[in-house]
This record gives structure tokens, sequence and C-alpha cells, in this order.
């Protein structure tokens, strides 16, 4: 709820001296804290709570099918905002000129049916992706005992710069492809790979907005709460394991075919894209006014069926 200790304690008609109401309050949720975070975050999140064959249990069509057998993972960060610290080094260290806000950074490591591995945190809201993740992978031994070579990781084009300590390990980076200096735009190939990647990665998109849809992470954050926030961060996506259904379970026919068609196309050039070039469809060609059409013009119906085999 975001509110503080003082109207928590008198919401809840806490008897006791004035002075005592935010003390009292305030040793009461921490050990409410301490033992969620011993009991559900142990045994719902973290690198070393799954097994890798129960984390390729994890696998949906899409993964599978674009990506072979081996363990895929997303990797994106998200934060939380915080209020301006009046000391100066934690003020330096929360600020993000990318947002020009006050915040703190998580790293989010997501399997393709948008099951939490781990929340990492917290870090500095001036590192980026880039930055963090590379922290990650030198000081998280548990990773790659769980990782082997091979193995998919899926990020998007802010970790383009820790792409090569990815392949470094032995891990096979999936990540949208980049326009060249002087392109306007992707080539066919190109972006139908991106649709691949985009596919699957937005699984962890997903689970940040589920996380968002606590009030408490959604908006500012007291400066008190930092000591603690990479437990309650943690308790939450914990929580979103064990109690809420899977973001994207996609493992039946439907979606096995719609995969396995994606695939097949994945070289095919978009008939828009060859209308255009063969000068059938331009914008310098005089279009009919709507009102000088005949009242009887068949207008095509588009259906899900025409739009997926066009």
């Amino acid at each position: 709820t975001n509110l503080s200790f003082r109207q928590i304690g008198t919401l809840f008609k806490i008897t006791t001296s004035e002075d005592n109401i935010r003390r009292r309050v305030e040793d009461t949720l921490h050990a409410a804290t301490t033992y969620l975070n011993n009991t559900i975050v142990s045994n719902n999140l973290g690198v070393a709570h799954l097994t890798r064959i129960e984390a390729l249990a994890h696998h949906t069509s899409y993964s599978g099918i674009f990506f072979g057998d081996q363990l895929s993972m997303m990797w994106d960060g998200t934060y939380v905002y915080c209020y301006k610290s009046n000391d100066h080094v934690l003020q330096r260290e929360c600020y993000s000129g990318h947002k020009s806000r006050h915040l703190v950074k998580m790293m989010s490591l997501v399997l393709p049916d948008g099951y939490v591995l781990d929340l990492i945190e917290p870090f500095s809201g001036k590192s980026n992706d880039s930055t963090i993740t590379k922290e990650i992978l030198s000081t998280c031994a548990n990773l790659q005992h769980l990782c082997q070579a091979g193995d998919v990781q899926i990020v998007d084009r802010g970790f383009r710069d820790v792409v090569e300590e990815f392949e470094t390990l032995g891990y096979d980076v999936k990540m949208p492809g980049l326009l060249g200096k002087n392109d306007k735009q992707l080539d066919t190939t190109d972006a139908n790979e991106s649709r691949l990647v985009t596919k699957c990665r937005w699984l962890v998109e997903s689970f940040h907005a589920r996380f968002k849809k606590w009030r408490f992470f959604s908006e500012r954050i007291d400066q008190s709460f930092l000591l603690n926030i990479g437990k309650l961060t943690r308790i939450v996506a914990a929580c979103l394991n064990k109690y809420r259904s899977l973001i994207n379970d996609a493992n039946s026919d439907e979606h096995k075919y719609m995969a396995q068609r994606m695939v097949n196309l994945l070289n095919r050039r978009s008939e828009l894209e060859r209308t255009v070039n063969n000068g059938i469809l331009s914008l310098r060609k005089k279009w009919i006014p709507l009102l000088n059409i005949d009242n009887n013009f068949n207008f095509p119906v588009l259906d899900v069926d025409f739009l997926r085999d066009y």
C-alpha cells in the first residue's frame, strides 16, 4: 500500500504510545519479511532452486521449435523508483540519467513460460543492463552450474555490449537485429529472426507488469525501505511463482503449428514489400474517393485465417 508505518499502526489500532507506534509496526513487518524470505523464497526463487531438468520442463512450443531443446532464458532489467536521499553518495548512486529520476534496479531471469528463475537485486540506478549482467556473470556461480554451453540467452538490444561475455561462456545469444550505419530498416531475414526473439521475450515484460501491480513497487518508495528492497522484491516474485498460474503455458497443438509456421516462413519475402517494390501499390498513385465508389462495392473481410496466410 506504500503507507507509512504510523498510518499502518493507526489502521490496525495498535495499542501503544504514539512514539512507539512506528517502531512497533516496523518490527512486525521486518519479522514477517524475514519469515517469508526464509520459507517461500528459498523454495520458489533463485538460480539454485531448480535443477537443470526442472528448468528444461519450462520450455514452450515456441522456444523449443525456434531455438532447440537447450535451456532458454530471458534477461531484462526492471526498476523501482525511490525518493531523493539526503545522503549525497546514495543520491548519486540512485540517480538514473536515462530516466532522470532516482531508482534502484533489479535483473529478472525468466524461463520461456513466464516462470521467474531469479530476481537478482539490487543494483545502482546509474548502472545499465550490460553492466549489471557482466557483474552477475562474474559473480553468480550457481548460474554457471545450471547453464551449459549452447544454452540460449534471450535479450534485448540493451545487452549488445555484453554479447561477447555470453559467447565467451559458450552461450548462444538471441537478440533483435541491429540496423547498420546507413540502413533504414532490417532486411527480411533479420526482421523475421527478430520476430522469433520477441515472440519469446515478451514473457519477461509480462512478469514486470505483474510485479508492478503491487502498488508499493509502482510508486516511489521511501529511503527507509532500501535496505530491505531486495527481500521485498524477491518475496513478491516467489509468491507469483508459487500461487499464480504460468503466464504462457503454450504447448498445445495450435501453438506448435504457429511456431512451426513462423519457422517455415522465416526466409519468405513480405507480399506487401513485393507489391510496393513492383509499383503495384504506391502513395503517388491517384486514389479513388470513397464517395465515388459504387454502393455495392464488395469490401474484403479480413478474418484471422486470412491474416495468418497472408
